[in-house]
């Protein structure tokens, strides 16, 4: 697993689906916009040890397995070479939002 240093917060990007259950392919201009609006959206996997402390009185405002909307370029893709999972590597700031289920 992918262990974020300093002030940096990991988050596994959601996917979107190029394939129905039943095996049809979604290529579309329209499915390229959706993959790009999937970008800003994903779930806290790991916080490093100084992310937040920064702020105010240091209080995260996302934990690990919140649902974010993250900066659209912030970060960097890396890869966990143990999964091939995907991740973003993102500075604290760059979660813009903490999204809540009603």
């Amino acid at each position: 697993m992918i262990e974020p240093a300093g002030h940096r917060v990991l988050v596994k990007v959601d996917e979107i689906k190029t394939e129905t259950d039943s095996g049809i392919v979604l290529v579309t201009d329209a499915n390229r916009d959706r993959d790009q609006r999937a970008q800003i959206f994903g779930v806290v996997a790991a916080v490093g040890v100084n992310a937040w402390k920064a702020f105010d009185d240091g209080t995260p405002w996302a934990k690990v397995g919140d649902k974010v909307a993250i900066a659209k370029y912030g970060g960097f893709d890396i890869e966990d070479p143990e999964t091939g999972e995907h991740f973003r590597l993102l500075v604290d700031e760059d979660i813009c939002a903490v999204i809540k289920e009603s």
